[in-house]
């Protein structure tokens, strides 16, 4: 994707600062929100047909370039345009008018609105793709039959990518499917929740990927409550924890039977630093949903949580138990080879990291430490957690 730099077409040369610093905010936020893209900068140049001219090489998929100028009376107009990279062709433009005073929140706005066009033309594109790639002629409720029926396997990278090629074959044939944006979000969710499955910048693509889905769902149909449970998990994935416990709260108001707001929001409450209220909640999720695969993550939450309070007794067959209905769960491999060191089993906790390092030889054990620590600000969470990868990079 190219950034081109916007033209200020004021009339007001003293104007210019307040339109460098719109594509700075401009750039910078898009660096943070679409991390599944590339960015280069775009030369200020323009066909005469006012569209941008694409620089070579690299080849670009997008061109993102706009405009401000005089609007209303005291107002200003921020025009916007995305093209396509190759053929020049428009995809999408935005227009706000704003006051001085508002330019903050207008560019908020506006960076939200491309960022949100530029992840629904990937998501276009992957499911054009997916579509092409699949032998079989099969309407959407077939595809989303099959994506559900692969998640419903070992979690694993393998299985989740095959899953993630039939919700988006889904979405080829019908681009708003609830269901389908929801089960893509899910995959996403997956890969965010186990980085050892790939290198971080996919993890925060996927991320990425993912809230815009999950927030196209919640706009197509704002009371369901598993949607609503999406969106909190990779909250609280990205580290926003606040907003990750109000919408496990949303989505249990809306549905109080939905297991995974109840064994998820209990685990973002280990990471606020109330790891007490864990256990009960994974208790009334297993309780609620039997599948052996969805135990293995309730029972790792509980070890967690157990571990973060010092019960190391406790959270050891917790622990295991995850490892027993998935044994290639990294993270609940990394806590039982702490917990397993601290109640002195220390030739246990070694075989198991020999294990872990030949399953994922580019995940290093100091790579997981920053990510849990980054998941939360807490003081508490990060005094219980920062003793226990001591442990796990000692062995």
């Amino acid at each position: 994707m190219a950034v081109a730099p916007l033209r200020n077409l004021t009339g007001d040369p003293e104007k210019q600062h307040l339109v460098e610093s719109f594509t700075d905010r401009l750039v910078a936020d898009l660096f943070r929100h679409c991390r599944g893209l590339s960015l280069v900068w775009a030369a200020d140049e323009r066909h005469s047909t006012g569209t941008p001219v694409r620089p070579s090489p690299p080849p670009l998929e997008y061109v993102v370039y706009g405009s401000v100028q005089q609007g209303g009376p005291g107002m200003l107009r921020v025009n916007m345009r995305i093209s396509d990279g190759i053929t020049t062709d428009y995809l999408w433009a935005g227009r706000n008018e704003f006051r001085l005073e508002d330019l903050a929140s207008m560019q908020t706005e506006v960076i939200r609105q491309i960022s949100r066009v530029l992840h629904l033309l990937l998501i276009q594109e992957a499911a054009r793709c997916a579509s092409i790639s699949s032998d079989l002629e099969l309407d959407v409720d077939e595809c989303l039959l099959r994506g559900n029926a692969v998640l419903k396997g070992e979690m694993c990278a393998e299985l989740s990518v095959e899953a993630q090629q039939w919700f988006l074959a889904a979405l080829g044939l019908d681009p708003w499917n609830v269901e389908a944006l929801i089960g893509l979000t899910r995959t996403c969710q997956y890969l965010v929740s186990n980085p050892w499955w790939g290198d971080p910048r996919a993890a925060a693509t996927a991320a990425d990927l993912g809230r815009e889905a999950i927030e196209i769902a919640l706009e197509l149909a704002p009371e369901n409550a598993i949607a609503k449970c999406m969106q909190g998990m990779l909250c609280s994935a990205a580290g926003d924890l606040q907003e990750a416990a109000r919408a496990f709260a949303h989505a249990l108001a809306m549905d109080e039977k939905l297991a995974s707001a109840h064994g998820f929001g209990g685990y973002n409450a280990a990471l606020l630093g109330r790891a007490w209220e864990t256990l009960p909640a994974v208790e009334r999720a297993m309780q609620l949903d039997s599948a052996d695969r969805k135990h293995s993550i309730w029972y790792f939450f509980g070890g967690f949580a157990e571990l973060l309070l010092g019960h190391i007794e406790a959270a050891v067959p917790l622990l295991e138990e995850s490892l027993k209905r998935n044994p290639s769960y990294g993270a609940a491999q990394l806590f039982l080879m702490a917990a397993l060191a601290l109640t002195g089993r220390h030739i246990e906790a070694a075989r198991m990291a020999a294990s872990f390092c030949r399953q994922y030889p580019e995940s290093p054990a100091h790579a997981f430490r920053r990510l849990r620590l980054s998941r939360s600000p807490s003081p508490i969470y990060r005094a219980q957690v920062h003793p226990l990868f001591e442990k796990i990079c000692a062995i």
